[in-house]
């Protein structure tokens, strides 16, 4: 797995490397191409979100060549994805999989314990702001949102 992400650790570890993002993308996308041709599979997920992990603030696109990866394994193997998933942000949460957790969210009937882990990073003082910020933005959204925004605060109240 390291051959193919090596090159993203690379490029993220220069200085300034936002100023380059659409080459960002683009290798993100080669990437997956090369990844896809040689029939990586689910087990990639836990190594991307690693990735993710140590480049905390990074956005990964919305959603982007990696999100698309991995979310494809999202119907074939949910609680699997969805397990690795809460462990990393429980663990170390960041931007991008807050982001991936609130797209989890979204699709889910039963969001009371997912919502219960975007409530506590955004309570979290040793949290990043930035994340806890992003967090605490898609709690307002399942706050107000129509329809299940009433279920959702409570939801929300009850964590």
């Amino acid at each position: 797995m390291e051959k193919y992400l090596k090159p993203l650790y690379d490029f993220l570890e220069k200085d300034e490397w936002y100023l380059e993002e659409p080459e960002f993308t683009n290798l993100q996308y080669d990437i997956v191409d090369e990844m896809e041709a040689d029939k990586i599979g689910f087990d990639a997920i836990e190594n991307i979100l690693k990735l993710m992990e140590k480049n905390h603030l990074v956005e990964f696109g919305t959603p982007g060549p990696l999100t698309h990866f991995i979310e494809k394994f999202y119907n074939e193997r949910q609680e699997d994805y969805e397990n690795l998933l809460k462990k990393s942000v429980k663990d170390k949460p960041t931007v991008h999989t807050v982001w991936l957790l609130n797209r989890v969210i979204n699709g889910n009937k039963n969001q009371k314990e997912l919502i219960g882990i975007l409530n506590s990073i955004s309570k979290d003082k040793e949290i990043k702001q930035e994340i806890r910020d992003v967090a605490n933005n898609f709690l307002e959204y399942h706050q107000n949102k129509g329809g299940n925004g009433q279920q959702s605060q409570q939801v929300i109240e009850k964590v």
